[in-house]
């Protein structure tokens, strides 16, 4: 995934999903731990600080960049592989298609429904 802003990085920017590129800073996040009992994490990218966040908390709301610390919570599906559900919902994160710049959205969960299901991949250097 990746914030979508050209060469600046700005609150609002849509999050989407992108091949990988380890050229850019844009597709690195760091996952920071707020509490790992209950599961609950914040995601903020390397290329401007920026926190994930949502554009509202209904299904179809987009996932963004935004300077306002932003929780989710973490469910594993199986080993390795998590929803991102919101905080105050149970409306996960979906990447409806495999092509480049589409935007991550909010929709209600599908168990066997792959566009949903997330893995964390450690990066060299971060």
């Amino acid at each position: 995934m990746s914030i979508y802003t050209g060469p600046t990085v700005s609150d609002g920017a849509p999050v989407v999903g992108y091949i990988y590129n380890e050229s850019t800073q844009n597709m690195l996040w760091n996952l920071q731990v707020v509490d790992e009992e209950q599961g609950l994490v914040q995601f903020v990218n390397l290329a401007g600080n920026n926190y994930a966040g949502v554009s509202g908390e209904i299904d179809g709301s987009g996932v963004i960049g935004t300077s306002i610390e932003t929780t989710f919570k973490l469910h594993e599906r199986k080993i390795g592989e998590y929803e991102i559900q919101t905080y105050n919902s149970e409306l996960v994160w979906e990447l409806p298609d495999g092509n480049n710049f589409t935007e991550i959205i909010l929709s209600p969960p599908i168990s066997f429904y792959d566009n949903q299901a997330w893995q964390f991949i450690p990066v060299d250097g971060n």
